[in-house]
């Protein structure tokens, strides 16, 4: 079974990791996909993960999210693209469909009619972390900051695991030069996910500007 190319395409662009994921040949079991995470081969931890982008729930974020530490780059990036997968699958086609189309019209920046997809999404499966998220991104991109950070923080209240959306939050304060605001999310990003090289990069700026406030 080769992995969704929509899915994996999404996964790509939202992670900034090149793909690793492929024909595994072998149809995997949740089960049989946790175990692999776990093992002293780079390409089973990988393919696990792979797997558990299509098959895994909820309850495997957590061990997922320990591969984001790995000592291989590659498995690290597949983690990250992996949770990302999990994260936009909604098990439910009708909701799928919705919000592939509400990221598309994002990048289109058909922003307005974006929300309204994501606003039945919300009405529909309140408890859908990503339909949250993205709508705080549609939010963000017309600078409507009040009701995009609302969104990200109910998406991390529902999926506390989400750095994606803590980086969301990060720039936002950034962008009202709130740097203690700001660095406060990004710190909490990068303790969930080490690879945000970027937002690195960002929170040492800040906390350099930070010290200098305090002499």
């Amino acid at each position: 079974m080769r992995f969704s190319p929509l899915l994996v395409a999404t996964c790509i662009a939202l992670a900034g990791f090149p793909a690793v994921a492929g024909d595994w040949g072998t149809v995997m079991s949740r089960e049989e996909a946790l175990a692999q995470l776990d093992s002293p081969d780079s390409r089973d931890r990988r393919e696990g993960l792979g797997w558990l982008a299509e098959v895994g729930t909820n309850q495997d974020v957590p061990y997922m999210m320990q591969l984001l530490h790995d000592e291989d780059p590659m498995v690290r990036g597949m983690a990250e693209q992996a949770l990302w997968g999990l994260w936009l699958r909604a098990n439910d086609r009708g909701v799928n469909n919705l919000l592939q189309n509400s990221i598309v019209m994002i990048q289109q920046k058909e922003i307005a009619q974006a929300i309204e997809k994501l606003d039945e999404i919300i009405a529909y499966k309140p408890e859908f972390a990503e339909a949250w998220n993205k709508r705080g991104d549609a939010y963000s991109h017309l600078g409507d900051f009040d009701r995009a950070l609302a969104d990200y923080q109910q998406a991390i209240r529902l999926n506390p695991y989400h750095f994606g959306a803590m980086q969301s939050c990060g720039e936002i304060w950034l962008e009202r030069a709130d740097a203690r605001r700001s660095a406060e999310y990004f710190r909490r990003a990068l303790e969930l996910n080490p690879n945000l090289y970027e937002v690195a990069l960002i929170l040492r700026t800040l906390e350099q500007e930070l010290e200098n406030d305090r002499i």
